[in-house]
């Protein structure tokens, strides 16, 4: 069974994050990780079920609790296996070696403000330690199912492991799934006829998927971008660290924070 680690950091976004990890849970049939990263001087891991009349477990700290909770009033029904595991001291490193122990196959934290006195995890350590991708949850998202997917790159050097990843994730909540061609800076546009033939090759290799190819024309990628969001009414964007695209959109360092330009969750995929 797949496993989701959501990160509460004390971010003021984690209610949005933990929104969006039972989607993704229900959707793929997951289980949650929870990992508290603050607020208790000791570790106490704990197993509970969403949908149950409350935590069994003595020693959880109330935002453990309050989050716990929140999850279970979000389920509609749907009860998924929780596990809950608080660390107060961890790092970029510890986190990394956490998801690989436990096979996470998605990494989901709210990009929200954070308490006083705590400082979030070098996240763009985090993601280049990563095996599975990380999703960023802005504290301005509406909330909404997620039912069109776009993963903007420059199709002359589409991932095909990504593709394969999105279209398992699209197919199991019928989410439409788009692959946006930007050219990468520097490389000469692709003509319509090439791109259709690219494109045409990837969907061959993902049968069952609802994929569709845009050709985005717009030089300026921070008004393609804001075109994919307020235009194409886009639900999740998708890119892949250090590389087509990810400087100009994220900046030189991912950080807590999103540009301010992006009001929908983005979901990053280690190199």
């Amino acid at each position: 069974m797949k496993k989701i680690l959501l990160i509460n950091d004390g971010s003021t976004a984690v209610g949005l994050a933990a929104k969006l990890a039972l989607q993704v849970v229900k959707a793929m049939q997951a289980e949650i990780l929870i990992v508290q990263t603050y607020g208790q001087a000791k570790a106490h891991p704990a197993r509970v079920l969403a949908g149950a009349s409350g935590l069994v477990e003595e020693g959880l700290q109330p935002e453990t609790d309050r989050l716990s909770r929140l999850l279970q009033q979000l389920n509609d029904g749907f009860q998924p296996v929780i596990s809950l595991e608080e660390f107060p001291v961890t790092d970029a490193s510890t986190m990394a070696d956490m998801a690989l122990r436990t096979d996470c196959w998605m990494i989901i934290r709210g990009c929200g403000k954070m308490p006083p006195g705590y400082s979030p995890l070098d996240f763009q350590s985090l993601l280049n330690r990563l095996r599975c991708p990380l999703l960023m949850v802005p504290e301005n998202w509406s909330g909404d199912w997620v039912r069109r997917i776009t993963y903007m790159a420059d199709l002359r050097y589409c991932r095909q492991n990504i593709m394969r990843y999105l279209s398992e994730w699209a197919i199991a909540t019928q989410a439409g799934l788009s692959l946006a061609h930007f050219s990468k800076k520097g490389l000469v546009p692709i003509v319509e006829s090439y791109g259709l033939r690219l494109f045409a090759d990837i969907r061959r290799q993902l049968p069952g998927s609802a994929l569709t190819f845009n050709n985005i024309q717009e030089p300026d990628i921070h008004r393609a971008l804001d075109v994919l969001i307020n235009g194409l009414h886009n639900d999740l964007l998708v890119l892949i660290n250090h590389r087509v695209h990810f400087k100009e959109i994220i900046g030189e360092r991912l950080t807590s924070q999103l540009p301010a330009g992006i009001s929908i969750p983005i979901l990053l995929f280690p190199l």
